[in-house]
């Protein structure tokens, strides 16, 4: 038993049992011990697991010997339990105390009524799409804690690899990782272009992506899909795009772009409540259509818990609208 506990009195017991290792452990003697221990009788043990009476004698004592103690005094008419019998029985009593827990816990995940999801999102779907989502998964399974975890698309998917976190969603499926990870494109999302509603390019029809690029691009940070996407497409219309301001959040890249910092690089899922108040005006660019997939992801040699899989299932079932234009 010494090999359950690390301490410095395990290696005292240790020294006392023997050369033991957890695999010379067999559990179907030691719960027939733990019966006989708990009864102080071989006849009672053996009627409460319905076995004959010989079989758990022979299953005490063979634990006994791969022990190599005495578990029991055979007295006449009364069973006595040895010093080593109860320190034997006092760790069967943690070992199947543990286990009825690990069986309860099991049992518990397998209906969803606890479990743990470790969530990555880039920031797009981080914060337009799976709060939502999320909420509303909680309110069906309120056993079940959250977290996530919010950054670029590039960091998202090298903490998937690393198996940091369990599914996530992003808004590029980036190259090379086709073999490591399964990918499901969830909703397409579309990339617009914003400014403030008194900007010289607000409200004008057919606007150039070279007229656009002039005033300069309010983009995020460098590993984030929404600017990558959106700067491809800049150069496959001809306008090179020219970087005025780096943001690390999509809030700040509304916010200066209202403020008149320039043409701000966002998904439509983020400006719905910004455009029905009249802080930001979306532009009308001649051959700007840049929609790109927000795609769930998660390594495919992972075994998903109950909670992932339900999640998971929640998501596909679940998708939201693109709001209109």
């Amino acid at each position: 038993m010494a090999g359950l506990d690390s301490g410095s009195g395990a290696s005292a017991e240790h020294s006392r049992f023997g050369e033991l290792t957890p695999k010379q452990l067999n559990f179907h003697q030691l719960y027939i011990f733990h019966a006989v221990a708990t009864h102080l009788s071989f006849s009672r043990a053996a009627k409460a697991l319905e076995l004959t009476q010989p079989a758990v004698s022979i299953q005490v004592q063979e634990l006994e010997k791969s022990l190599g103690v005495t578990l029991f005094h055979r007295r006449p008419r009364k069973l006595g339990i040895t010093q080593e019998g109860e320190i034997v029985f006092a760790y069967s009593q943690q070992i199947f105390s543990l286990s009825n827990k690990m069986m309860a816990t099991v049992q518990e995940m397998q209906e969803l009524e606890t479990g743990h999801l470790t969530l990555g999102a880039s920031t797009t779907p981080g914060e337009f799409v799976l709060p939502l989502a999320v909420g509303q998964f909680r309110r069906s399974y309120p056993g079940i804690r959250v977290e996530l975890v919010i950054s670029n698309t590039r960091s998202i998917i090298q903490r998937i690899l690393d198996r940091e976190i369990d599914l996530g969603m992003v808004g590029d499926r980036g190259e090379g990782y086709s073999d490591d990870l399964e990918m499901v494109d969830y909703v397409d999302d579309e990339i617009v272009l914003v400014a403030s509603p008194d900007h010289p390019l607000a409200g004008i029809s057919g606007v150039s992506p070279a007229q656009v690029v002039e005033h300069g691009l309010i983009v995020r940070e460098e590993g984030s899909a929404t600017r990558q996407v959106a700067l491809r497409l800049f150069q496959s219309l001809g306008a090179e795009p020219r970087v005025e301001l780096e943001l690390g959040s999509n809030q700040a890249v509304k916010q200066a772009a209202g403020a008149g910092g320039g043409i701000g690089v966002i998904s439509r899922l983020g400006i719905v409540a910004e455009v029905e108040a009249g802080m930001l005006a979306v532009l009308d660019v001649e051959g700007w259509v840049c929609r790109r997939p927000l795609t769930l992801v998660h390594p495919k040699d992972r075994y998903l818990s109950p909670a992932q899989r339900a999640f998971r299932e929640f998501l596909i079932e679940h998708r939201p609208g693109i709001p209109a234009k």
